[in-house]
């Protein structure tokens, strides 16, 4: 399994060093702006269509800075951040899990090895997995110290809440993807299968009327904002919403690995 998890490295680290970098500049880029950007959200909010987008615009225009900020946070550094960069992200190292294998003909000698196709591929995902959400605590939480340098604060404890929250959901997409590429001949169909879910669940998201079909409600503002504003306990949130992006990653996973004990090269 060790030499299978170190395998699974070389091929994604420098994907992971650039996703790191990203996510790093994203929030560093985020905070900068705030100063600039505080004194025309209101303004900008007045135009926005639809009541969800309203209701983010007001809470970065609440009249209490400390709000205000932390609102601001949850938006740029989540709700934008981790579910744009870390979901693309994570489809791009699930599509490869299997695929590539396929693709470059070494299936064949990697079901060949003397370990459980269930270990091989757990060791593969256990790898993926650690790559996809550490970063996004190691970025998010620099938001804690680079705040000081606009002069706002920021909880840790509500930051690392929130990033535990933003990994549950980047795993429960891992966990799609990686399902997808043991089935998928190639990476391409994987990934257009992929995207293609991903951006039906976008569409019902922003339709008022359908919108609670969606499962990006799971991960949007309405949960990051008061988590990080602290108007709602991680507790709640966890029993809520957490858990069952969890049980849902696991549930993927599994069907993931059942199909991979049956698979041929």
């Amino acid at each position: 399994m060790i030499a299978i998890a170190a395998k699974t490295w070389r091929e994604v680290r420098i994907l992971v060093y650039a996703y790191v970098v990203v996510l790093q500049a994203g929030v560093i880029a985020a905070i900068a702006m705030w100063p600039h950007l505080r004194t025309d959200i209101a303004a900008l909010g007045r135009l926005i269509p639809g009541k969800f987008l309203q209701r983010m615009f007001a809470a970065m225009a609440d009249p209490d800075q400390a709000t205000a900020y932390n609102a601001y946070l949850a938006v740029q550094l989540f709700f934008k951040g981790t579910n744009i960069v870390t979901l693309a992200f994570a489809v791009l190292l699930g599509t490869g899990i299997v695929a590539r294998e396929r693709e470059n003909q070494t299936l064949e000698y990697l079901l060949a090895r003397p370990v459980s196709r269930d270990r091989v591929l757990a060791a593969k995902f256990a790898v993926l997995a650690t790559a996809t959400v550490v970063p996004i605590f190691l970025t998010s939480m620099t938001a804690w110290p680079l705040s000081w340098m606009v002069e706002e604060h920021v909880d840790p404890a509500r930051l690392f809440q929130a990033s535990a929250h933003a990994a549950a959901f980047a795993l429960l997409f891992l966990a799609l993807t990686t399902a997808a590429s043991v089935v998928g001949r190639t990476q391409v169909h994987v990934a257009a299968a992929v995207g293609a879910f991903i951006v039906v669940q976008v569409l019902v998201f922003f339709v008022q009327v359908i919108r609670a079909g969606s499962v990006f409600r799971l991960a949007d503002f309405d949960v990051f904002g008061p988590l990080l504003m602290g108007h709602q306990p991680f507790a709640d949130v966890f029993v809520e919403r957490t858990i069952w992006l969890l049980a849902g990653a696991a549930v993927l996973f599994a069907v993931a690995v059942r199909t991979f004990r049956r698979i041929e090269p």
